[in-house]
């Protein structure tokens, strides 16, 4: 009998951790959605290739009426590359499509209340899975932000369909889709196949070319002896732009395509085609969109990606401290006309000023609705704030000291020391006190500091590694 292994965390916090592995893994070599573009880009020419000089040959042959056994095992050779060719691209479609059932699964229930909730767990347990500046963050961050993308972007299109702001044709075909949280499989079910999926594939593999080899020479050197993180110089980001949007697409197009019929009904078959072909399209569109900014649809991707380029960002200056930022350089760039500003209030809406998992400091009140003369710790934990300054969050601790029982709350912005005017009101309660409440906080607090660390925000992934910790969407 096999012994049981205990994780280290909770089964859904374990759950997103192997998706991450599966779409771009730390290590190579266990198959994943990176790995797959890797070998189509570095490997697959030389099969496409070997097909392009057998036909070439047999052509010849035919072409000079020499029907020899040589013609017959060259056919037989094309034949083999043909199928391994197709095998291959169904195998990588198939993964990918696997891989966004399950991301559904985790991140989208029955009623819209439900969905909310379970994207905001899968946004905040990524987040705080990260643990800020460490060594090595840029890797990892990179690593995430696919999979980030993906929730907000779907999020940000049942919003689009909500508030009735849809424009594209496509899309418009699907303005019922929300009948889905009111029970309508029919719904559920177009929803999934032909608006979900095609989004999620299409966030999952918005820069997949930049895994192209020419793109990997510019990013690590040919040598790799360059950091894949430094400035690129003007030339060095225009080139790598190309490359990205050549292969992406070519990766969508040819690496990907469609699924295939499995059926001997014609009529079925011509339908399951017409379907899958349209979704296909969508998805292309929407990923070269975000690149080239015409019809607008693929800001449900673009936005998104602005907004972890703060969150998950991969610059060596890199601070918690700035990821409310996030909401505040989509808002810029919607007054500047650079994003659609109807999809960009959509999309702070959504998001509020604090991230899904973001550490909040604040000062508690008493039972009578005042201001104790000490602060809490809360995470964010939910998404549409009423009022996107004032998050919804899971108090963590009482009295400095963590529980894994701690409730709800909306955080005010009165009471929030992310705002500088809240961190004067504690400079009030003396210093004698104040350095009592940070050394329970922190073991290396140094009570000369006590001017400059009142806390504007903590550090919540040290919390959230105790398995205990990680139930903070229990609706207990």
């Amino acid at each position: 009998m096999s012994k049981k292994i205990n994780s280290p965390d909770s089964n859904y916090t374990q759950q997103i951790k192997n998706i991450i592995e599966v779409v771009f893994p730390k290590d190579s070599g266990f198959g994943s959605v990176y790995e797959d573009a890797r070998h189509y880009f570095g490997v697959t020419p030389s099969l496409i290739d070997e097909i392009r000089q057998l036909k070439a040959r047999i052509d010849d042959y035919q072409a000079a009426d020499k029907n020899t056994p040589l013609v017959d095992e060259l056919k037989r050779k094309l034949k083999t590359c043909r199928a391994k060719l197709e095998d291959e691209r169904i195998a990588r479609l198939h993964r990918i499509r696997q891989i966004a059932l399950q991301i559904l699964e985790l991140s989208e229930g029955d009623t819209y209340e439900e969905t909310q909730h379970l994207s905001a767990k899968f946004l905040g347990t990524i987040m705080l899975t990260t643990r800020g500046a460490v060594p090595n963050f840029q890797r990892y961050h990179q690593r995430l932000k696919p999979l980030y993308k993906v929730v907000l972007g779907l999020r940000l299109t049942d919003k689009l369909i909500a508030d009735e702001i849809i424009s594209h044709p496509y899309l418009f075909n699907y303005r019922e889709a929300l009948s889905r949280y009111q029970g309508n499989r029919h719904w559920r079910e177009r929803w999934q196949e032909e608006v979900a999926i095609p989004l999620v594939m299409g966030a999952l593999l918005q820069d997949i070319g930049l895994q192209s080899p020419t793109a990997l020479d510019i990013l690590h050197g040919e040598d790799r002896d360059k950091d894949e993180f430094r400035v690129l110089d003007n030339d060095e980001r225009k080139r790598l732009l190309k490359l990205n949007y050549h292969y992406t697409l070519d990766y969508l197009k040819n690496g990907l395509g469609i699924p295939g019929y499995v059926g001997n009904d014609r009529t079925e078959r011509d339908a399951f085609i017409a379907r899958h072909k349209a979704a296909n399209e969508f998805m292309i569109e929407v990923v070269k969109d975000a690149f080239v900014s015409k019809s607008g649809i693929g800001e449900l991707l673009k936005i998104p990606q602005i907004y972890v380029s703060i969150l998950l960002s991969t610059k060596p200056d890199y601070s918690r401290k700035s990821l409310p930022k996030g909401y505040m350089l989509i808002e810029q760039l919607a007054k500047k006309g650079s994003l659609n500003a109807a999809l960009a209030e959509a999309f702070i809406k959504i998001v509020g000023y604090f991230p899904q998992g973001f550490g909040i400091t604040y000062i508690p009140r008493n039972e009578k609705g005042f201001e104790r003369e000490q602060y809490e710790c809360a995470i964010v934990t939910q998404l549409n704030p009423e009022h996107p300054a004032e998050p919804v969050c899971r108090a963590v601790t009482r009295n400095l000291t963590y529980i894994s029982s701690g409730g709800d709350e909306v955080i005010r912005r009165s009471s929030n020391l992310f705002f500088p005017a809240n961190r004067k009101k504690l400079m009030r309660i003396g210093r004698e006190r104040l350095q009592e409440i940070m050394s329970l906080l922190s073991k290396d607090f140094n009570p000369e500091d006590v001017d400059e660390l009142i806390p504007s925000y903590w550090e919540p992934s040290n919390f959230f590694a105790t398995k205990k910790h990680q139930n903070l969407w229990n609706k207990g």
